[in-house]
C-alpha cells in the first residue's frame, strides 16, 4: 500500500486502530495554524468511516477541534507498520451506547472515567509502511 490514498479504511487499518497493542496518536490544529499532537491510546475504529476517542484531559485538543474541526491520526506499530487517518470532528458525545462502551472500557483499562467521546468521520487513509 505504501502512502496510496483511501476513503474509508480497510480491515487492516481498523485492526491496527482497535489493536491495545498498538500506539496512537491524535494531532489538532488551532484557529491560528497551530499544531497539537497528543498520545490518545483510546482512538478506535468505529467503523470503516469512523474513529472515536475518549475524552479524559482533551483541554486544548478540545478547543482546537471545536475551532477547526480537523483531525489526523495515527495508529502504529513497531517495525514501523501502521495507518494514518485525516478526518473532520464531528462532535462529542456524552450519553448513550459508544458513551457507555468508552466510559467501562476506560474505567476497566485506567481507572478513570471519561467526560464524552469524540468522533471523527474517516476522510484520508494513508498507510505508514515503508515504501520498498
Amino acid at each position: 500500500m505504501g502512502g496510496d490514498k483511501l476513503t474509508k479504511m480497510p480491515k487492516e487499518a481498523m485492526d491496527f486502530f482497535n489493536d491495545p497493542e498498538a500506539s496512537k496518536v491524535l494531532a489538532t490544529v488551532d484557529a491560528n495554524g497551530v499544531i497539537n499532537v497528543v498520545p490518545k491510546h483510546t482512538l478506535a475504529a468505529i467503523d470503516e468511516e469512523t474513529i472515536a476517542f475518549a475524552d479524559i484531559f482533551g483541554d486544548k485538543t478540545n478547543k482546537n477541534l471545536e475551532a477547526t474541526n480537523k483531525a489526523a491520526a495515527v495508529a502504529y506499530k513497531l517495525p514501523p507498520a501502521g495507518y494514518q487517518i485525516k478526518g473532520t470532528f464531528q462532535g462529542f458525545q456524552k450519553s448513550g451506547p459508544l458513551f457507555d462502551n468508552f466510559a467501562k472500557q476506560v474505567k476497566e483499562k485506567l481507572n478513570m472515567d471519561i467526560k464524552a467521546v469524540g468522533t471523527i468521520k474517516v476522510e484520508e487513509v494513508y498507510s505508514v509502511f515503508p515504501s520498498p
